[in-house]
């Protein structure tokens, strides 16, 4: 994950936001979270750093998208590297996560968890406390349980129309609605 900003104080007094990241005005950033240049925050997505709990590190060109809730509640910092997708309605309250993952759709990331690189998380799929997901782990939900292998077409699909999707959503966005004045730094 070296391109995650580097972690600052957790007393800090406001969440720091990189400059041309677009946050949302009606999204939850708490103070102490970290946002790289190029992430996108839409509506009604959340951030937030429970009492007591450590800093949130966001890398670069992340989409978050509505209804999301990216939660800290444990003391140690939460990193999260670049070019990940969270799908609408997804919670993450993990350890790590690495660079080029998909969390699809009200999928539930338990805390303790580490997400390694390029891993496609699936509708409704709920990821247990302390698991450890290896690089391309592929997890999906059946009528029944949930099944898990090893793949790098998830991660093909993704990374091939992620820069498009980026691209889109910098343009549009704004358009409809109105970005969130924070405390920006020029990287």
């Amino acid at each position: 994950m070296s391109t995650s900003p580097p972690i600052t104080s957790p007393t800090q007094t406001s969440p720091v936001v990189i400059n041309k990241s677009l946050i949302c005005q009606d999204s939850t950033v708490s103070n102490g979270v970290q946002i790289a240049i190029g992430t996108v925050l839409h509506p009604r997505s959340s951030i937030i750093i429970s009492d007591g709990a450590g800093p949130i590190v966001i890398g670069e060109n992340n989409i978050i998208e509505e209804l999301v809730q990216i939660i800290n509640k444990s003391p140690e910092p939460m990193v999260i590297g670049s070019n990940n997708l969270f799908e609408v309605g997804s919670y993450i309250e993990c350890k790590s996560i690495g660079n080029g993952n998909v969390f699809e759709p009200k999928c539930k990331i338990l805390k303790d968890t580490i997400i390694k690189d390029q891993c496609s998380i699936g509708t409704g799929c709920i990821i247990s406390e302390g698991k450890i997901c290896e690089n391309n782990t592929v997890i999906a939900q059946t009528q029944n349980s949930q099944i898990q292998t090893t793949s790098t077409l998830p991660y093909d699909h993704h990374s091939s129309i992620h820069t498009t999707h980026l691209e889109l959503l910098h343009k549009s966005i704004p358009l409809f609605h109105t970005i969130k004045k924070t405390p920006i730094l020029e990287k």
